[in-house]
């Protein structure tokens, strides 16, 4: 029927959208692997977020690019993160980009835990769900994480953020969000 083709096209749609900004992301950091720059791509993740305060019932699903900064005092990783924000009405895009810091701790034989703290300018399409408006378009993201690494050679990890988003007062409204998820990441070149 009409309905159903026109449902599949906004879909296509969507996921246009989202592959479009992931090789936008990705692009910079591809350009970005020569030994004449400061950052080396570390790892990409899959991470699934909920809201538990304001805006309950949103989502947050990215796919997430980290990159080490070799050359750059006091700065330790650069994460990229692109996806979306959904609730059972409405969904938008978002894209962020900004500096981690992460501290690693050795345990038991074979563990490694690590600790991770980010902050990073976001840009959400758009800030109204369920009818309330987050604040504009431009936003900050403050984040930290616990997590394990995994495997043979500690590929993998698994980790717990928790995360606020604000729009840090730039617009008369800011109610912001705090959620609460799970990241799971693949080193690349182990």
């Amino acid at each position: 029927s009409l309905k159903k083709l026109i449902s599949i096209t906004l879909a296509d749609r969507r996921l246009f959208k989202y592959l479009l900004l992931n090789l936008v992301l990705a692009l910079p950091l591809l350009l970005l692997q020569s030994p004449a720059y400061a950052l080396q791509l570390e790892s990409v993740a899959i991470r699934n977020m909920n809201s538990y305060k304001k805006f309950s019932g949103l989502n947050q699903n990215a796919l997430v690019v980290k990159a080490k900064v070799t050359d750059i005092k006091y700065l330790d990783r650069f994460e990229f993160a692109t996806g979306e924000l959904t609730n059972d009405e409405d969904n938008s895009t978002f894209i962020s980009a900004g500096p981690t810091w992460r501290f690693n701790k050795p345990i038991a034989r074979s563990g490694l835990a690590f600790f991770e703290v980010g902050t990073s300018p976001t840009w959400i399409s758009n800030e109204n769900f369920r009818d309330e408006s987050l604040g504009g378009n431009l936003f900050f993201t403050s984040n930290v994480q616990l997590g394990m690494h995994f495997g043979y050679r500690r590929e993998t990890s698994l980790s717990v953020r928790i995360q606020h988003i604000s729009n840090g007062g730039m617009s008369g409204k800011n109610p912001g969000t705090d959620m609460v998820g799970i990241e799971f990441s693949y080193m690349l070149g182990k």
